[in-house]
């Protein structure tokens, strides 16, 4: 009996891991956003990730013509306090521009080909939802 345990235990510990791995690569999300000019602009974020145990780390980047985005167009951030559980993660992102520092809160799902959830806005009150599709 007690051989079977911990081979269930070691099962459970190896699929975690691997779905822990899932997240590991590059994923590309994009989605039209407004600005004060009226028009809208595509905004496209890739996300580098790379899990370790329960840890998540990588970077961020994205590209868009909007011009609330001229700042920070194009520049590479480092994530921060970047969690993985299984499917679920979570990680911080924070960027300085005139109008001072912004974090934003990423949390959500591994789904097959795609990271799934919301991304929360400190300090402007917004939330997005996140559908990033793994970049080939």
């Amino acid at each position: 009996m007690k051989k079977v345990a911990t081979t269930a235990l070691i099962s459970c510990v190896a699929s975690m891991t691997a779905l822990a791995a899932a997240i590991d690569g590059k994923w590309i999300s994009e989605r039209e956003v407004g600005a004060a000019d009226g028009k809208t602009y595509t905004h496209t974020t890739t996300l580098t990730l790379k899990s370790e145990g329960g840890l998540l780390t990588g970077t961020i980047s994205q590209v868009s013509a909007a011009p609330w985005m001229a700042e920070t167009n194009g520049r590479s951030f480092d994530i921060k306090d970047g969690k993985v559980e299984g499917d679920k993660f979570s990680f911080k992102v924070t960027t300085e521009n005139k109008q001072g520092e912004r974090t934003a809160i990423y949390e959500g799902t591994v789904v097959g080909d795609h990271l799934k959830g919301i991304i929360k806005f400190r300090g402007i009150g917004q939330t997005w939802t996140l559908d990033a599709k793994r970049a080939n």
